[in-house]
C-alpha cells in the first residue's frame, strides 16, 4: 500500500508540535508496518530525505503555497492508494488526489484555529470531500458530529500514542535535572505544555500554597514553550504575590531525551487543561510510569482510569486538584501502583504501532 501523507508542520527533530510529531509518528509506524508512505511537511527550505525503504520525506519552505505542485508531481509518478491529510492548509492536495480518483482521508486533530474563516472552510470542505475523517478520541468524533451531523458516517476514532523506548529512564536523571536548574531532591510536580490559558498552569500555581504547607520540597516545572506571553506573565505575577516564586519553574527548550529523564525524575504529572481533544503528554508521563492527575475534559477520560492509573477531577474545581495532589504526594504505594498501571495502559493501548495497526484498518475498509 502506497500513502501520501501531508502535514503543515515542522518535523518534531525540527520543533516538536502536537500534530507534527503524531503526524510523522504515524508515517514512520506505517512505514515500519505494510505501508510505504510520502510525507510532506513544513521545512525552512525545500528538501528531500529517506529515513527508510519504505518512508520518504519532502520538506517545503511554503507549504500552503507549493503544497499544491509537489502532491501533483507525486501522484504523476506514484500510484497512491490514499491520500491522508493532517492540515487545513493541505486542501488542494486533497481536491487534487480527490479529481484524480483517490481515496482522500482528514485526520482531525481537532487543535487548528478557527480563524480566519478561510482556514475553517478548507477544513470543512476537506472534510465533505473525504471518504473518512479521523478524529482522535471518541470525544472529538461527538463534537464533530454534533458540528457536521453529515458526517457522522465517515467520522472514525484512531487513538494517538508513544514510541515506548523514547520514555525509558535516563541513565543519570539528577545531572540532567541540574541542568535545568532543578534540585534532585525536590518533589516534582510536572506539566508538559505549551503556555497558555487553555492548558490551566495557572491553576496549578493557585493550589500550590495548600501542597507546600506539607510538602516544603516541592517544585512545579511546566515544560513547554510559551504560547501566550500575557499568560506567562500573569502566572509568574501570581506566585511572587503568593510567596512562591521560588517553587515555580517554567522550562521552554527542552529535548526529547532530556524531556525523559526530567519526566522520570518528577513525583507526579498534572494536566489542568480546560480543554484537550486526545492528552499526547499525558500518554508520554503515563509512558514513563507516572501517575497523572487532570481534568476530566475531551479525551482525557478516554486515556486515564480515575483510581487505577491516575486521577481525573472535575474540571475547574482547584479544591478538587490540590486535594488529589496532596492525596499522591501522602501515599507512596498508591502513587507507584497507579504509575505502574499507567505503563501497562500505555503498552496495551497508546503506542504508535497500535495507531498504524488501526490506520490500515481504516483504509482497507476504503479499498
Amino acid at each position: 500500500m502506497d500513502v501520501l501523507m501531508l502535514a503543515d508542520k515542522p518535523l518534531p527533530a525540527v520543533r516538536p508540535t502536537g500534530i507534527g510529531v503524531a503526524a510523522y509518528n504515524m508515517a514512520l509506524a506505517l512505514s515500519r508496518h505494510h505501508a510505504r508512505v510520502h510525507f510532506v511537511c513544513r521545512g525552512s527550505f525545500n528538501r528531500s530525505s529517506i529515513i527508510n525503504p519504505s518512508l520518504k520525506i519532502n520538506e517545503i519552505e511554503h507549504f500552503s503555497r507549493d503544497n499544491f505542485l509537489v502532491s501533483a508531481s507525486l501522484l504523476s509518478g506514484t500510484n497512491f492508494n490514499v491520500v491522508h491529510v493532517h492540515s487545513s492548509s493541505a486542501f488542494p492536495s486533497l481536491a487534487l488526489a480527490r479529481v484524480l480518483g483517490k481515496k482522500v482521508v482528514t485526520h482531525c486533530h481537532a487543535d487548528e484555529p478557527f480563524h480566519p474563516i478561510r482556514a475553517t472552510m478548507m477544513r470543512n470542505a476537506g472534510m465533505n470531500l473525504s471518504a473518512r475523517v479521523i478524529a482522535v478520541s471518541n470525544s472529538t468524533k461527538r463534537d464533530l458530529i454534533r458540528t457536521h451531523r453529515s458526517l457522522s458516517s465517515k467520522i472514525v476514532v484512531a487513538y494517538n500514542g508513544v514510541n515506548l523506548g523514547d520514555w525509558e529512564c535516563g541513565v543519570d536523571n539528577a545531572t540532567v535535572l541540574r541542568k535545568y536548574d532543578l534540585n534532585p531532591t525536590d518533589k516534582i510536580i510536572l506539566s508538559i505544555g505549551t503556555i497558555q490559558r487553555r492548558k490551566g498552569q495557572l491553576l496549578v500555581v493557585e493550589c500550590l500554597p495548600k501542597v507546600l504547607a506539607t510538602h516544603s520540597n516541592v517544585t512545579y516545572v511546566n515544560i513547554g514553550p510559551t504560547g501566550e506571553p500575557t499568560y506567562r506573565d500573569r502566572l509568574l505575577h501570581r506566585a511572587e504575590t503568593l510567596g512562591i516564586s521560588q517553587s515555580v519553574k517554567l522550562v521552554e527548550d527542552v529535548p526529547q531525551v532530556d524531556l525523559a529523564s526530567i519526566a522520570h525524575a518528577s513525583s507526579i504529572c498534572v494536566h489542568p487543561s480546560e480543554k484537550e481533544a486526545f492528552g499526547l503528554a499525558v500518554v508520554e508521563e503515563m509512558a514513563c510510569g507516572k501517575a497523572v492527575v487532570a481534568f476530566g475534559v475531551g479525551g482525557i477520560p478516554e486515556i486515564i482510569e480515575s483510581g487505577t492509573n491516575g486521577l481525573v477531577t472535575k474540571p475547574g474545581d482547584l479544591n478538587e486538584l490540590s486535594e488529589s495532589i496532596l492525596r499522591l504526594l501522602d501515599n507512596e504505594s498508591f502513587l507507584e501502583r497507579l504509575g505502574a498501571a499507567a505503563r501497562e495502559k500505555v503498552s496495551e493501548k497508546f503506542t504508535w504501532d497500535k495507531t498504524a495497526e488501526r490506520l490500515e484498518e481504516i483504509y482497507a475498509d476504503l479499498l
